[in-house]
């Protein structure tokens, strides 16, 4: 198949997916498809498109094989030709595999995949990737009480985010994981050590949205109070949620 049919195959199943997403077989023809060409971009997004839609009409395990199979392209893409769009379609393929094993309850996966994107964007120097990628592996560790592991996540990706402070969107990043890391150090009965933490997340927060929640963090730990539930301390990775 040249790769004229290769891109009129794709079209093909992309209507499909989005029109007759019960079609039988539908699944197997798009794995097909990237079998036959591994590398394709078209094939890539013909997984992705399949992932999504079984997610959203609840089949999550055909959902999870057609994820898997779109990260299978985009790793190798980024074998031949680790580029700044192929690293990028390579995390966004982790992120749908990710939330699919969430909504799954496989949250031990997450952590897997943010492990492999620490390791491919360090290896091709992208250290605030690297930064965004401790950060939200910082997320699952808290959630599953491992508040150790996430405190040295945080540390890390907020020294990493500093080393490009002249840049404002590292320096709200950097008080992202302050703001984060504060509410670990709270929730390990530290709370001498979340003032400060706070209080330098809202300096870096400056006229961003994210200083109100700081603020109400700060009262909240001034009146003796547990951390507010409203305030959102979640991440990205892994987050995309089907109802």
């Amino acid at each position: 198949m040249s790769r004229g049919k290769v891109e009129n195959a794709a079209t093909l199943l992309l209507h499909l997916w989005s029109e007759s997403p019960g079609m039988a077989g539908l699944p197997e023809v798009s794995v097909e498809l990237a079998d036959r060409f591994p590398l394709a971009e078209s094939a890539a997004e013909v997984l992705r498109c399949g992932a999504v839609t079984s997610a959203e009409r609840g089949l999550l395990p055909v959902a999870a094989e057609l994820a898997k199979r779109e990260v299978g392209v985009r790793r190798a893409r980024c074998q031949a030709d680790p580029t700044p769009e192929s690293l990028t379609g390579h995390v966004a393929a982790l992120d749908v595999l990710a939330s699919v094993q969430r909504a799954s309850g496989e949250v031990d996966a997450v952590a897997a995949h943010l492990a492999e994107v620490v390791e491919w964007q360090y290896d091709h120097g992208d250290r605030a990737g690297v930064a965004w990628a401790l950060r939200e592996s910082a997320v699952p560790a808290i959630e599953v009480g491992d508040l150790d592991r996430a405190g040295a996540q945080l540390t890390k990706a907020a020294s990493l985010y500093r080393e490009r402070a002249d840049d404002p969107s590292m320096r709200l990043a950097a008080g992202r994981c302050d703001a984060l890391l504060a509410c670990v150090r709270w929730a390990q009965g530290r709370p001498e050590e979340a003032r400060p933490l706070l209080e330098t997340a809202l300096t870096e927060f400056g006229d961003d949205d994210g200083a109100v929640d700081v603020l109400r963090l700060l009262e909240a730990l001034d009146s003796g109070d547990d951390i507010p539930e409203s305030v959102p301390l979640g991440g990205e990775f892994g987050q995309l949620g089907w109802a």
